[in-house]
């Protein structure tokens, strides 16, 4: 019995204090201590986004000032590849013309003079 008795104590001293209530001012501790985590918590999130979010768009960034770089190195060497064809096209034409344009004044030439030969 005495064991009994023991025991019955030594669990009413255990579970004792699960009988006990919270008071407000308890619940107004807990909530600030839970806000101040949260807005610890936040605040270190939003740095460690921020920082994310920096150093890719300095990745970003540094692309596009290689890519610039490549566009204004190969620009001139493109305009070159397409432009210098274009005028030697152009001007080879221009003389073509001109030669074309010579036969035609000859053959009429030749024309004429083979009709003043036959009259």
């Amino acid at each position: 019995m005495k064991t009994i008795l023991v025991l019955s104590i030594l669990f009413w001293v255990i579970a004792f204090p699960a009988l006990g209530e919270l008071t407000d001012a308890d619940l107004d501790k807990i909530r600030l201590i839970v806000k101040e985590e949260v807005k610890a918590e936040i605040a270190s999130s939003e740095q460690r986004i921020t920082k994310y979010i920096d150093a890719k768009i300095e990745g970003v960034n540094k692309r596009l000032e290689t890519y610039n770089w490549v566009l204004i190195v190969f620009m001139p060497i493109i305009v070159a590849a397409i432009g210098i064809p274009s005028a030697i096209i152009a001007w080879r034409s221009g003389r073509d013309r001109s030669l074309e344009r010579q036969v035609e004044t000859l053959t009429q030439e030749i024309e004429a003079l083979k009709q003043q030969r036959s009259a």
